[in-house]
């Protein structure tokens, strides 16, 4: 199944702002034959223009559903303050952040190369942060200026848990109306 974004979109409206619930329709423009922007304006005071480009269509595959699933289960559900306004992804097992940061790159939705600085938390008690940061790093591929380390006495694996955060509400929206459409 192919899904395209501008479709995907019609009558949807950004999560409600959290400090002045406002909500804004969600609009798309074609860029080229593959790429669409997706944006919303902001008319209070200053008119803003918040964009972002997408792939003209998603390739609804059974490893991008499986993904999909994953952060589902494993990614954003909460929407109260701010939490609307970025992706986040956690699991302890590199092979499933890789999955799934793997899926994002392959549909053109997130590149690992624009995760920035400190964005990747570590969550650990056992291990020096050089080791865990080292660890997940290789494992991830990603530099290890990406990563930052916080230390709990929580129950953890021996290198911890990792969340993926990236700060993008347009793309928090676009993967929350995939799920909605692909899986549910």
């Amino acid at each position: 199944m192919k899904v395209q974004i501008s479709k995907l979109i019609e009558k949807k409206k950004t999560y409600p702002s959290w400090t002045t619930g406002s909500r804004y329709c969600l609009k798309s423009k074609q860029i080229d034959n593959q790429i669409t922007e997706v944006f919303y304006v902001i008319n209070k005071g200053i008119k803003r223009t918040i964009k972002r480009s997408f792939p003209k269509e998603i390739e609804a595959t059974p490893k991008f559903s499986l993904a999909l699933g994953l952060i589902k289960g494993e990614g954003p559900n909460a929407l109260g303050k701010s939490n609307y306004r970025r992706f986040t992804f956690t699991n302890s097992d590199p092979k499933v952040i890789n999955f799934v940061l793997n899926q994002l790159e392959e549909q053109n939705i997130f590149k690992k190369k624009f995760l920035i600085n400190k964005s990747v938390h570590l969550i650990h008690a056992k291990e020096s942060d050089e080791k865990v940061i080292f660890y997940w790093s290789k494992k991830l591929k990603i530099s290890r200026s990406k990563f930052k380390c916080f230390r709990s006495e929580r129950r953890t694996t021996k290198y911890g848990v990792c969340h993926v955060y990236i700060s993008d509400v347009l793309l928090r929206r676009i993967l929350d109306l995939l799920i909605e459409k692909i899986i549910n």
